[in-house]
């Protein structure tokens, strides 16, 4: 082989490595995710799939049109909130492709608006913690959470037998779990709020749901896509 030929194959052998180590170095990242105040100390960081959010104090807010830096990223699949995190911002976790389960450490005591939404690879139960005690608007929309299990001493929140996360007094319904697949249910006569999104999208309900008479509010896109629901 010729020195020209030899050259040839050496980039070329670079350039194909470069190409092999790239989508792998590409997917590891780290940076702040902190608000403003007691939240500077706030750090996340993508390695192998896991996201991590790690230190102390309150996640900074995002929305749809400006979403958190680790939104760019495909390789997300499971996520970790350290327990030093106090609150989870505004659509943190936006449309993420996590799977698996989800915990709220109880160090967090409030979970912005749709901080969770169309985060539909969570499964299973969700444990809110006793320290929670602000749920925005939206925040599990589009999940597919079983069921909802609020700690017994949370004094803002609580569930129901089926799942179904209400405030305390039981007259807001929050959420409805979108993986639950009961085939009915009847909201309690207690509830004159239905809170926004707190049946979009729930695709395992393929049922009949009953609504009280004492039901006198219902949120922006309470039932929005719920195309399984029949009956009253």
């Amino acid at each position: 082989m010729g020195k020209t030929a030899k050259w040839i194959f050496m980039v070329m052998a670079l350039i194909l490595s470069v190409v092999m180590v790239w989508p792998a170095a590409a997917q590891a990242a780290k940076g702040s995710c902190g608000g403003e105040g007691d939240g500077e100390n706030l750090q996340w960081t993508l390695h192998d799939g896991l996201l991590s959010i790690t230190g102390t104090g309150a996640m900074a807010d995002y929305d749809i049109y400006f979403p958190p830096p680790w939104y760019y990223y495909s390789s997300l699949e499971s996520l970790s909130i350290g327990n030093g995190v106090t609150s989870i911002g505004n659509y943190a976790f936006y449309c993420s492709d996590f799977t698996g389960s989800l915990t709220i450490p109880n160090s967090v005591t409030s979970i912005g608006d749709g901080a969770f939404d169309g985060c539909s690879g969570f499964t299973g139960s969700l444990t809110i913690p006793d320290s929670v005690t602000s749920i925005g608007n939206g925040a599990f929309s589009r999940c597919r959470i079983s069921s909802f299990s609020v700690a017994t001493d949370n004094q803002h929140y609580c569930n129901d037998s089926y799942g179904v996360l209400f405030n305390r007094d039981m007259t807001t319904l929050v959420q409805y779990p979108g993986g639950n697949t009961r085939t009915s249910y009847t909201i309690p006569n207690s509830v004159t709020r239905i809170g926004d999104e707190a049946f979009r999208e729930c695709s395992g309900f393929t049922g009949s749901l009953t609504i009280p008479n004492s039901v006198t509010s219902i949120g922006d896109g309470a039932f929005a896509f719920c195309d399984g629901f029949t009956g009253s």
